[in-house]
């Protein structure tokens, strides 16, 4: 084995802990509820705040930090990460644990970002290996939930905090050994260029692409658990096994989407994004026959992650070809989009689920859906013309 793989797989460990820190405490939400005697609904709001203070703080502070050494950046926010754990594992109240996790999800963001630019910079297909940090973030998602709450079950809910102290430390360690201290693109960016690039349309429809996606998909993610117990009919021993499921089809996606981002990219998105759209308007029909409707849940999976690193090179390839002094930004941006997706589509969700019942969240996911196929034709025409007048 390379140099270039081991790297890659260490970076994928540092990433599945950053994705085993997220989903575990979803896992385990209930005992958190009674460990600090409040009520689930408080403790369950932390996921929506987690998403916010990923969503506004990843590229502020990769804009921050860009002329930084990005060995050094990535050492520095990982033990603040691990500050934060531990911190959170200490918690006694709702407000301390809040304040944690917002701290957790603000260095997590920068992390994530710091990981993508040193892939790139060591990558000999960043498209492939970017897909590959997405996938360990999904095996974090399919092995965290349900290993936190074994943990927790066992051991108590700190305990989970406990273990993923100890990731983080064998993944720092790792990162030490085989990461070279000049990986990475360091930038002379003090905020113009990143805030140029910003401005550029590709990079708005870029952005735009990828929270309209995930708004869909997480329209129905948020409440996978009752659309399998309450409208599919999954015995309650049996909903684990869906969730695995579930966040394997993810995975296939998420390495699928690597292929069609090098054999088309946002290309493929008015395509892509229309099937997706369809499955999702016809998923309230479909979950009329327990078979069918979580065969129709499955393929929601498997779109899920398709277009995300067609998205991602985007961003990455305008900064690259006309913002060089934003690389950081441009590796900050998706995962920001991505964060922001997930609470316009949790609240798009909790709306259609009080209003109408799960059986219809299909519906507000196609709407989503279609605008992120929108977006991705517009990309492209501009995209187009840029190449012609350049040439």
């Amino acid at each position: 084995m390379g140099d270039r793989a081991v790297r890659i797989i260490v970076l994928m460990f540092l990433t599945f802990v950053l994705g085993t820190s997220e989903f575990m405490v979803m896992g385990i939400l209930p005992d958190i509820a009674v460990g600090i005697g409040v009520q689930y609904t408080m403790v369950g709001s932390m996921v929506t705040v987690f998403a916010l203070s990923y969503a506004v703080s990843t590229p502020i502070l990769s804009m921050m930090f860009a002329r930084y050494n990005r060995f050094k950046a990535t050492v520095l926010f990982f033990v603040v990460f691990m500050v934060s754990d531990v911190w959170t594992m200490l918690s006694d109240d709702y407000w301390s644990m809040v304040l944690s996790r917002i701290v957790t999800a603000a260095v997590s963001g920068v992390l994530f970002s710091l990981v993508l630019n040193i892939t790139v910079d060591i990558s000999e297909s960043r498209s492939r290996d970017m897909a590959w940090m997405y996938a360990a973030f999904n095996i974090s998602f399919i092995i965290g939930i349900p290993l936190g709450t074994v943990i927790s079950n066992i051991f108590g809910w700190r305990s989970v905090f406990l273990f993923i102290l100890i990731l983080s430390l064998v993944s720092l360690l790792m990162f030490f050994m085989a990461i070279p201290r000049d990986a990475g693109e360091v930038t002379a960016d003090t905020g113009r260029a990143s805030l140029t690039m910003m401005r550029d349309p590709r990079t708005i429809l870029g952005i735009l692409i990828t929270v309209f996606a995930f708004a869909g998909s997480y329209t129905v993610y948020t409440y996978l658990t009752p659309l399998l117990e309450d409208v599919v009919g999954f015995p309650d021993e049996y909903v684990g096994i869906g969730l695995m499921l579930f966040g394997t089809m993810c995975m296939v996606s998420n390495l699928l989407a690597a292929r069609l981002a090098e054999r088309g990219g946002l290309r493929l998105g008015r395509i892509t994004f229309l099937i997706q759209a369809i499955v999702l308007a016809v998923l309230p029909t479909a979950l009329a026959s327990p078979v069918i409707g979580f065969l129709f849940l499955m393929i929601v999976g498997f779109m899920m992650y398709l277009m995300n690193s067609s998205a991602q090179t985007l961003l990455m390839d305008v900064a690259i070809r006309d913002y060089p002094d934003s690389i950081p930004m441009a590796s900050a941006l998706n995962p920001s989009a991505f964060n922001i997706g997930i609470v316009f589509g949790s609240m798009l969700a909790g709306v259609i689920y009080d209003c109408q019942g799960a059986e219809f969240l299909g519906y507000g996911g196609a709407v989503f859906i279609l605008s992120a196929m929108v977006c991705s034709i517009l990309v492209c025409r501009i995209s187009d013309r840029r190449v012609y007048s350049d040439a």
